[in-house]
C-alpha cells in the first residue's frame, strides 16, 4: 500500500515560537557573572569566623547557581562534585545536597535584599504589577471535617512588582487578605524610588484608579493598565488616566499592540 503523503500546506502553526536565544544566551551568562561579582557580599556571611567544614559564602553561590539553572538540590550536588567545582571554589570536598539546602536559613531579609537590587538591572522596559492570595493554615479543613461547620480562614495577600522580561522581582508586598490592590501599588512605587527607573508597567482592572496612574506618571513610566469597559472620558483630575480611557476605546487592539499585552 502507498503511503499517503501528509499536506503540510494547510498546517499553519497557531503562534510564533521564535526565540532570540543569542540574547537569551547574554542574558544568561551576564547573570552568572554577577552571582561571581556578588562573592564580596557573600563573604560577610563568614564573620565573625566561625569553625565550619564550608564558608557561607561558597554554600551561597552554590544555591545561587541552583536556582538559577532550575536545578534539584540533588542534581546541583552531583554537579559540584562530578565538575569539580568545589575545588574552584576553594572547598576540600564538595558539600551533600541536605548542606546546600540548609544554606537558605541563614540568610537573613537584610542579606537577601541586597542580593535582589545587585541582580536587578537600574532600567527596566517592562514591568508588571498583580497580587494573588494565599492561606496560612489549614487548620479550618479538620474543623469542617470532625464537626461538620465552616471555619473563618486566615488569607494573606503578596503584591508582586516583577519585570516581565527577565521574570526577577522587583518588588514585593504581603498584606490582608481583604486589603486592595489599587492602595499597595502606591507603597511599592514609593520603595523602588532612588534605585530602578522602569519605563512601562502594566496592571489589570484592579489598578484602574486615577491615583494609580498618577502614582505611575509621577514614578517617570508609562501607564499600560486596562481600563474598565464603562469608564468616563472625562478627566475627573486625572489627564494621564483620561489619555488611556480614550485610546483604548477608540482601538483596543492597537493600545494592546503598543504594550505588548495579550
Amino acid at each position: 500500500m502507498q503511503r499517503a503523503i501528509p499536506n503540510y500546506e494547510g498546517c499553519r502553526r497557531y503562534k510564533d515560537v521564535s526565540v532570540p536565544w543569542a540574547e537569551y544566551d547574554k542574558s544568561r551568562s551576564n547573570e552568572i557573572k554577577r552571582i561571581l561579582d556578588l562573592s564580596e557580599l557573600f563573604e560577610e556571611l563568614d564573620k565573625p569566623v566561625r569553625r565550619r567544614e564550608f564558608k557561607l559564602s561558597r554554600l551561597v553561590i552554590l544555591l545561587f547557581f541552583k536556582i538559577f539553572f532550575g536545578l534539584s538540590y540533588r542534581s546541583i550536588a552531583s554537579a559540584v562534585k562530578d565538575l569539580g567545582i568545589y575545588k574552584m571554589l576553594g572547598m576540600k570536598r564538595a558539600p551533600c545536597y541536605k548542606t546546600i539546602q540548609n544554606t537558605m536559613k541563614y540568610l537573613s531579609e537584610d542579606i537577601l535584599s541586597r542580593i535582589n537590587l545587585n541582580l536587578i538591572p537600574d532600567r527596566v522596559k517592562l514591568a508588571g504589577v498583580d497580587s494573588t492570595g494565599l492561606k496560612t493554615h489549614q487548620k479550618g479543613a479538620w474543623v469542617v471535617v470532625r464537626f461538620g461547620k465552616e471555619q473563618k480562614r486566615d488569607f494573606k495577600k503578596v503584591h508582586i512588582l516583577v519585570d516581565l522580561l527577565s521574570k526577577k522581582i522587583i518588588y514585593c508586598l504581603l498584606t490582608k487578605g481583604t486589603s486592595s490592590d489599587s492602595k499597595q501599588l502606591k507603597k511599592m512605587l514609593r520603595g523602588c524610588k532612588g534605585w530602578i527607573k522602569i519605563e512601562i508597567i502594566l496592571g489589570d482592572t484592579g489598578y484602574d484608579t486615577r491615583e494609580c496612574f498618577d502614582e505611575i506618571d509621577e514614578f517617570g513610566a508609562i501607564p499600560g493598565i486596562k481600563v474598565r469597559k464603562n469608564s468616563s472620558t472625562l478627566s475627573r483630575g486625572s489627564p494621564v488616566r483620561r489619555k488611556a480611557v480614550i485610546a483604548q476605546k477608540r482601538d483596543n487592539e492597537k493600545w494592546r499592540e503598543k504594550f505588548g499585552t495579550p
